[in-house]
C-alpha cells in the first residue's frame, strides 16, 4: 500500500519503511521494558514526530494500553542530538496538580534575564507528558494541570506562586502527550488539544506481533537446544491465538463485576518477558518444559484474574487448543 512507503527527496525514489528499521540487537543488555524492536509503523510515528518538532507543533498519541505511545517518543529521544534537544518525561495521574506541574517545569528551565526563563541557549527542551487526561476534574468540570499546559502554549507565561503580581515568561519550549481514552478522563479541554496533532495508535496487527516478539525469542533462545529453538514461532502463535481470544470475546468483556478485566498487549509482553528469564542449563533437552513454562505464565497472566467459572473454562478451551497448534 502507499502508506508502506515513503518519497525521498535526495534519492528522488520511493523507499519502504523497512528499509529505514535498524536491525534488533539480540545482546541488548538492558530492562525489557527498555527493549525497542522497530516496525515499519513505529518508524512512519517516529518521522511524523520529527515533523512536529520540526515545525514546533506539539504531538498527541492517543490509543489503548500497550499501543507503544510511549516507547515510541521515547525511542525519538533517543535519536535526537542532545546538544540541540532536551526532554524530560512528566507522568500525570489523578493526583496531579497545578502547583506540582509547575514545580516540575521550573525545575528544568534556568533564569535567563530578568523573568524570562528557558534551556540553554540555543536548545529546545521537550517536556513530554504522560497520561494527559488522567488529572481529576474539578468542581468547575476543568483539569488545573491541562490548564497550565495551555496557558504556556497559548501565552508562554506562569505565575510566581508567592507573589501572583510576578509574571514569569518561558521561552524554547514544547509539550509532546500521551493519553489513553479508556483511562481518566473521557473528555480533554479542546483549547488544548487544538494545539497538537492528533494521531491514534491501534493494536499492531498479527504479523507485526510476530515479527516483533520472534526476534525477542529468537534472539533469546540462541543459547539453547535447537528443539527448543525451534518452538519460537509456535509459542508466539499460541500466544497471539489465547490474547486475541480475551481481548475479542465478549465473555472477557468487563463489567460492573468484572471490572478488571482488562486486557491488552502489556500482558502479552509479560507472557514474552518471563519466558525470557529461562536459562539454558535449566532446559537443556527439555522443549517440553518450555512448553509448560509458556502455560504457567498464561495461567499467571490471564488465569488468575478470572473469576467466573464458565470464564475459566473458555479460557483452558482456548489453551488447550493454543498448544496444540
Amino acid at each position: 500500500m502507499v502508506f508502506d512507503y515513503f518519497y525521498d527527496p535526495v534519492d528522488n525514489r520511493w523507499v519502504h519503511w523497512l528499509d529505514r528499521v535498524k536491525p534488533f540487537d539480540p545482546q541488548f543488555a538492558g530492562l525489557f521494558s527498555s527493549l525497542v524492536v522497530g516496525t515499519a509503523e513505529t518508524q512512519r510515528q517516529k518521522y511524523l514526530l520529527k515533523l512536529s518538532m520540526e515545525a514546533k507543533k506539539g504531538l498527541l498519541y492517543v490509543g489503548t494500553a500497550g499501543t507503544g505511545k510511549t516507547t515510541i517518543v521515547k525511542d525519538y529521544f533517543a535519536e535526537v542530538d542532545p546538544e540541540l534537544v532536551l526532554n524530560t518525561q512528566i507522568n500525570f495521574n489523578s493526583y496531579t496538580t497545578s502547583m506540582s506541574l509547575q514545580v516540575v517545569v521550573e525545575s528544568n528551565v534556568d533564569r535567563r534575564t530578568g523573568t524570562l526563563y528557558g534551556p540553554p541557549t540555543g536548545k529546545t527542551l521537550i517536556y513530554f507528558v504522560d497520561d494527559l487526561n488522567m488529572p481529576n476534574v474539578d468542581k468547575y468540570f476543568t483539569q488545573q494541570p491541562i490548564c497550565l499546559v495551555r496557558q504556556l502554549i497559548d501565552y508562554g507565561t506562569f505565575y510566581d506562586r508567592s507573589d501572583l503580581s510576578v509574571q514569569k515568561r518561558v521561552a524554547d519550549v514544547m509539550f509532546v502527550a500521551c493519553m489513553n481514552p479508556k483511562a481518566g478522563s473521557f473528555y480533554v479541554d479542546v483549547r488544548l488539544t487544538r494545539h497538537f496533532t492528533t494521531v491514534c495508535l491501534s493494536v499492531p496487527e498479527k504479523e507485526i506481533l510476530a515479527t516483533i516478539y520472534q526476534q525477542l525469542l529468537t534472539g533469546h533462545f540462541a543459547q539453547f537446544d535447537e528443539k527448543i529453538q525451534a518452538l519460537t514461532p509456535r509459542l508466539i502463535n499460541a500466544t497471539q491465538k489465547v490474547f486475541l481470544d480475551m481481548s475479542k470475546n465478549p465473555k472477557f468483556a468487563p463489567t460492573a463485576r468484572k471490572f478488571h478485566y482488562q486486557f491488552n498487549m502489556r500482558d502479552f509482553a509479560k507472557i514474552v518477558q518471563n519466558i525470557m528469564q529461562s536459562q539454558p542449563k535449566e532446559y537443556k533437552g527439555k522443549p517440553q518444559e518450555i512448553i509448560r513454562l509458556w502455560a504457567h505464565e498464561c495461567h499467571r497472566v490471564w488465569l488468575d484474574r478470572l473469576i467466573l467459572p464458565e470464564d475459566v473454562e473458555q479460557y483452558m478451551r482456548t489453551v488447550t487448543f493454543a498448544q496444540k497448534e
